[in-house]
């Protein structure tokens, strides 16, 4: 039998607030979350190791905030903790937790007939809370100061993005929390450290359009966002390369599609532009010069992450994750 205790919302405010980042209910936010966990146990063991609760104990993250330690980036990496300083262990490991998306101030949140059985406690049913903006606050946002919503203002705009895109009628958690063989939606959360999921992102067509010269086509599958999405530290690397009977590369040409910026030497980013894959897909040429002239070509698409989006520009960067997403040979 549920028992009401002082730490789980007793009643529902007539002005709603969705849940988001910044919190800082601290060890309060710990007990609570292990009063969900002790009746949504399915739940739990899917959320427990997925990058929500990882966003603050994920070693790319560790190694990125090493370099640039900004309270900015705990709002949502460690939303139960203080932004001033480093939180708890428990909190820390808290990461995204259960309340951090279903609890604010007095209520806790849930989507239209998402679970049959009755709930125990004050529950709120809200449409929004299916919807994108429920996930707006941690996935789009703008540079650290900056007050703009253009483009070279926001350093997540994901969400933008899905409002834009042909499949922006499915909510986020059509793709990224699936209905499973519970009926239930899962707490994995299913993104872009999934290979299997990249994989089926994306439709390629090559095409050597002369002796030197391939056309890549990238259709993107089901994606209601660019390709990649997120932060600055994706992009997507096409290359292609003429290799000689010893398998020594003759040419070599690649692109990095992804949001391109100008780090400036005191602080601050310039945007200069953006040729991630978006709506109805990219085409991309490369010329690889005479070099490839009577040589087989391959060609290859890798979703990569590097270690810091100073190096997304560069050959050179450090990568934290490559996934090849297609691979071919042309005669």
């Amino acid at each position: 039998m549920f028992v009401q205790t002082s730490r789980m919302p007793a009643r529902v405010s007539a002005t709603p607030t969705l849940p988001g980042p910044g919190a800082g209910r601290r060890a309060a936010a710990v007990a609570m979350n292990a009063e969900c966990e002790r009746c949504h146990t399915d739940e739990a063991a899917e959320w427990r190791g997925s990058l929500h609760q990882r966003s603050n104990i994920e070693p790319a993250y560790r190694r990125s905030f090493a370099i640039e330690p900004l309270p900015f980036c705990r709002r949502c990496h460690a939303p139960e903790g203080p932004l001033d300083v480093d939180a708890t262990d428990a909190v820390s490991e808290l990461g995204v937790g259960c309340v951090t998306c279903h609890v604010s101030d007095d209520q806790v949140w849930a989507a239209p007939g998402m679970g049959a059985a009755p709930a125990p406690h004050a529950l709120r049913r809200d449409a929004a809370f299916a919807s994108a903006a429920a996930c707006a606050p941690c996935h789009e946002f703008a540079f650290p100061g900056s007050t703009g919503r253009g483009v070279g203002s926001l350093m997540q705009s994901t969400v933008t993005e899905h409002a834009k895109s042909p499949e922006s009628a499915a909510s986020c958690a059509s793709c990224h929390m699936p209905t499973t063989s519970t009926g239930k939606r899962s707490h994995r959360f299913r993104s872009s450290r999934d290979p299997a999921l990249l994989r089926a992102s994306l439709r390629v067509r090559a095409t050597r359009t002369s002796p030197t010269r391939v056309r890549l086509e990238l259709t993107p599958v089901g994606v209601g966002h660019a390709l990649p999405t997120g932060d600055l530290f994706r992009r997507i690397e096409v290359v292609a390369q003429a290799f000689g009977t010893d398998h020594m590369v003759l040419a070599n040409e690649l692109r990095y599609l992804t949001r391109h910026f100008e780090f400036a030497p005191g602080g601050g980013k310039r945007w200069l532009g953006d040729d991630r894959i978006v709506g109805e897909g990219a085409t991309v040429e490369l010329e690889l010069g005479e070099g490839a002239r009577g040589h087989p070509i391959a060609w290859r698409i890798g979703y990569q992450r590097v270690a810091h989006p100073s190096g997304v520009d560069t050959e050179d960067a450090t990568l934290e994750a490559d996934v090849e997403l297609a691979s071919g040979e042309l005669p």
